[in-house]
């Protein structure tokens, strides 16, 4: 066989090897694609900035709730909200669901007549912190989830409470929140107790800490929460979960 033969032979070999790896790679996609329970694909049409945006939004989300004296009264918080949108709370225990900008903002507050202490800098100020956020394309905009970790007050407990499920719209006014829900306490698996005394001390903050409300707030448990991955790419939970 001639060099240039050879040549020709060696060419036609890795345009086959690349034609089946390509047709391998294309069959490992649609079989995910055809995965039990899995959505079908949504297009990514975010672009850079839009994700940038979507970032800012929710350190922004952290920095307005946590001091609402600096942040008229509830009224800067509900403003990360489209007109119509929604924060929910699955706890079983003390969850919550409001919708419209003036209801978000009394819950920002935290108290009926201003901003409750919890809200505000200094001893008994609650902190919320998204950790590992991830966006993706959806029909209404785009969808995003995030781990929460929370400081709660004079004694600086740290802990993860759960995760936040997000569905952002585009607005005249850029990305905002069209629907939040947080889900922690004990359908993330936080023992009952200490998920009833933390949610005790946001309403009732002491300077002892949370873990001195255990066993002062009845105990009421949850079923386990399906995985926010899964809820995030259309993938149906399984039985047992919700």
């Amino acid at each position: 066989m001639s060099h240039s033969e050879g040549g020709r032979v060696a060419v036609a070999l890795g345009l086959g090897i690349a034609s089946l790896v390509v047709a391998f790679l294309a069959l490992l996609a649609a079989l995910r694609g055809s995965a039990v329970g899995a959505a079908p694909a949504v297009a990514d049409t975010l672009t850079a900035a839009d994700r940038i945006e979507i970032q800012e939004l929710l350190h922004r989300y952290m920095f307005v709730l946590d001091s609402c004296p600096d942040h008229a009264n509830g009224q800067d918080y509900a403003a990360l909200y489209t007109d119509d949108g929604e924060f929910h709370s699955q706890d079983i225990q003390f969850g919550v669901k409001v919708t419209g900008r003036q209801a978000l903002a009394e819950l920002a507050a935290g108290a009926p007549d201003g901003c409750g202490p919890i809200r505000r800098r200094g001893a008994t100020n609650q902190v919320h912190i998204n950790v590992a956020p991830i966006v993706v394309s959806s029909p209404e905009g785009a969808r995003g989830i995030s781990y929460l970790l929370m400081i709660d007050g004079p004694g600086h407990e740290i802990y993860w409470n759960g995760w936040y499920q997000d569905v952002y719209a585009k607005t005249s006014n850029g990305w905002r929140f069209k629907s939040r829900l947080h889900v922690g306490g004990n359908a993330v698996g936080v023992p009952v107790p200490l998920a009833a005394a933390r949610g005790l001390w946001e309403r009732e903050p002491t300077a002892e800490g949370s873990r001195s409300l255990i066993g002062k707030s009845p105990d009421r448990p949850e079923a386990l929460a399906s995985d926010p991955l899964n809820w995030l790419l259309g993938v149906n939970a399984p039985a047992g979960s919700r």
